[in-house]
């Protein structure tokens, strides 16, 4: 997860409460924030483009701006050092990314202000007219909502603070811009009415951000800004690229990559203009709610006002941003069950508003919770039982053993298949682990056999060499000598291992059997070599069977056996074949044996 540092000034200022400076680190993490603690980050300000770059105490400067690519080595000035919070994001809470929105959540928690913030949204102060490009296939990115925040009140660390929760959403909602992006411009640079329409990327030309006065293609955006090279692959597959405008023709962005320069924020910049695109209407309406409510929450005497939208198609025009809230009904019974706390209605209606919904006790022992515009994560009763639980305190929650329970053992095959390890490694030879899947060719003809028909086989192999699961570990032994021809002899390997086999009767139509198998490759060995091994294994585990003469390939005639238990053939051993001592580019003898664990066990 990344991590974040919030200015821990701003962030207690936010509070307005005095809050001891550890017992914050100990909220924040009750939260469920993976808190690091409190850090001097060092700070630069690029001098071409008024970026503010911020390291740890341990990281050097960066040799270039992200935003303009100027050299921060040269054109850098150094600033005073800022404390702050290192924690983790969250990334289902994308509403506590910001200290606005952090400390929106720790003043409900701490019962300093408890229910739904109330955000006034006054009426339209512009429209955005849509044209029907942007729905084409060519040039496919079809949503896009939009608000005004007036009055606003900029400093450099609120600019900063801004920037970062724009980018921190881009990770989390937006899915590094894919499904969502955000603009925010200075508003007194733009002329209404706008538009969000296309241009031929080749054709149409603006100043990017971080490059005044420098006009470039759309298309060498791509191939030249900083962020046009990071996100090229999101526009370049689309024959016209998606551009926002004003009345006059001035360019504001191009979605999902980059502003112009022409309309960007500053200091002295009062009045903003917020636009989210993206694929879809749910995330990016819900981009801007978090975007705009935390805007908000950060420069307090802001004021939001909304924006209608004008779609191409007759009847599609709506206002945004949207703030209705949605409504969900929790039970305390459940609630009860799943977490192993008791709470009656009251209690849940509580400790949901310390979590800044607003709860009322229904009937029938429910409690209706109205959950704010911005709460992203809120998709299921059990995430309103995860709220109940973080407000009560999952510290709180007293340790307990279930009623009834076991004790988690070893399968038997596996305490098996860790004795024949053992007994194996004693006797001289090295583990591998081959390839699960496999093909025919390596599996079968180059043991001079056929494939059976009991083979499961893959679907939709990614590649040539992996259409189906082994049925034996031999091929995979001998491939793994193979690879070690010019490695010294004698050389002596095991394998413990499952194949699979189709099983018209098992659930899955296939079953999972445990097999080992060794081989040796050195100058004189034989046949007896063989047996005297596989009599060491037997006499190891334990196990007694009836030997008798076999045949098969990929075995030498006459120097061939198996091993019976019971009724069924355990063990399979003997001198590898010439032919496929050539297949396997060999030039010493080989033996190999092969058993069934669960015959044996």
């Amino acid at each position: 997860m990344p991590v974040i540092g919030i200015p821990t000034e701003r962030l207690r200022a936010l509070l307005h409460s005095d809050i001891p400076r550890e017992a914050l680190l100990e909220h924040l993490g009750h939260l469920g924030c993976d808190v690091e603690g409190y850090t001097q980050l060092k700070r630069v300000r690029c001098d071409q483009c008024g970026t503010i770059v911020e390291m740890t105490e341990s990281e050097e400067v960066p040799p270039s701006c992200d935003t303009c690519a100027a050299d921060l080595r040269e054109c850098a000035t150094e600033l005073e050092p800022l404390e702050v919070v290192r924690m983790e994001l969250l990334a289902v809470r994308p509403d506590m990314f910001d200290p606005g929105g952090l400390a929106r959540v720790l003043r409900g928690y701490l019962s300093l202000e408890t229910g739904a913030p109330d955000y006034r949204i006054a009426p339209p102060a512009l429209r955005m007219k849509i044209d029907p490009s942007v729905r084409e296939e060519s040039s496919y990115r079809p949503q896009i909502a939009c608000a005004v925040v007036e009055n606003a009140e900029l400093d450099p660390e609120t600019l900063k603070i801004v920037m970062k929760l724009q980018e921190n959403l881009h990770w989390a909602i937006g899915r590094n811009r894919k499904h969502a992006s955000i603009g925010v411009y200075d508003l007194d640079t733009i002329t209404p009415d706008l538009t969000y329409t296309t241009e031929d990327p080749d054709a149409f030309s603006f100043s990017p951000l971080g490059m005044p006065g420098q006009r470039m293609s759309m298309r060498e955006i791509l191939a030249s800004h900083p962020k046009g090279t990071a996100y090229a692959h999101l526009l370049e597959p689309l024959q016209r690229y998606p551009v926002l405008k004003d009345s006059e023709g001035r360019v504001l962005s191009m979605p999902p990559v980059i502003n112009s320069e022409e309309t960007r924020v500053t200091v002295d910049s009062r009045r903003l203009f917020v636009d989210v695109t993206g694929l879809g209407r749910r995330v990016v309406d819900r981009t801007l709610n978090i975007m705009t409510t935390s805007l908000l929450e950060n420069l307090p005497g802001a004021r939001l006002a909304g924006v209608e939208l004008i779609g191409p198609e007759a009847g599609e025009e709506r206002t945004t941003p949207d703030f209705t809230p949605q409504t969900m009904t929790v039970s305390p019974e459940h609630a009860a069950r799943t977490l192993g706390i008791e709470v009656t209605a009251g209690e849940a209606v509580e400790l949901l508003r310390r979590m800044r919904h607003d709860a009322t006790a229904q009937k029938e022992n429910l409690v209706e919770v109205t959950i704010p515009a911005y709460r992203n994560d809120i998709l299921h009763e059990v995430d309103l039982l995860e709220d109940l639980a973080i407000a009560y305190g999952y510290h709180r929650i007293t340790p307990s053993l279930v009623p009834t329970f076991t004790v988690g053992c070893e399968r038997p095959i596996e305490v098996l298949s860790d004795r024949l390890r053992e007994v194996l490694c004693g006797l001289g030879h090295t583990e591998v682990m081959t390839l699960i899947l496999t093909n025919p060719d390596a599996h079968d003809h180059a043991l001079g056999k056929e494939p059976g028909g009991d083979v499961v086989t893959v679907a939709h192999p990614v590649s040539s060499e992996q259409t189906m699961v082994r049925t034996s570990l031999l091929p995979g032994l001998l491939a793994t000598f193979e690879h070690n021809v010019t490695h010294a002899l004698p050389q002596h390997i095991f394998e413990v291992g499952d194949v699979t086999r189709l099983d018209p009767v098992a659930e899955t139509r296939a079953r999972e059997e445990r097999r080992f198998a060794c081989g040796i490759v050195a100058t004189g060995v034989g046949f007896e070599d063989a047996k005297a091994l596989a009599e060491a294994i037997l006499r190891e585990l334990g196990c007694e069977g009836q030997w008798r003469a076999a045949s098969e390939m990929p075995f030498l005639p006459g120097r061939c056996a198996d091993v019976v238990v019971g009724s069924t053939r355990a063990m399979v051993l003997g001198e590898v074949h010439p032919e496929v001592l050539e297949r396997f580019h060999l030039q010493a003898p080989a033996i190999l044996i092969e058993g069934d664990l669960e015959v044996m066990g």
